[in-house]
């Protein structure tokens, strides 16, 4: 069963999904108005990675290119941003 949740995201490396041996699916939008920055199995860093532009910029995890690792993110401006999660695993 999937699970909907959001995460605050903040100027520091912050852990958005947890490593999951049983990910199927996952998807995190970004729900602020400042880009985000992840990371995969590492820290996020500002301007590295991959972009999540502000206002709706997503990343997707498919079974066609699963990855299992924790995914952090981060941004540049001042104070949390807000993405929301979704997550499916087998188990």
């Amino acid at each position: 069963m999937a699970t909907n949740t959001g995460v605050n995201v903040g100027v520091a490396t912050t852990q958005i999904l947890a490593a999951n041996d049983n990910r199927k699916y996952a998807a995190i939008v970004n729900d602020s108005d400042t880009t985000i920055y992840l990371a995969l199995g590492a820290n996020a860093v500002l301007n590295q990675g991959i972009r999540l532009n502000a206002n709706g910029g997503a990343y997707e995890v498919l079974l066609a290119d699963l990855n299992i690792v924790a995914i952090n993110g981060i941004h540049g401006d001042a104070g949390v941003k807000r993405v929301t999660v979704v997550e499916d695993s087998y188990a």
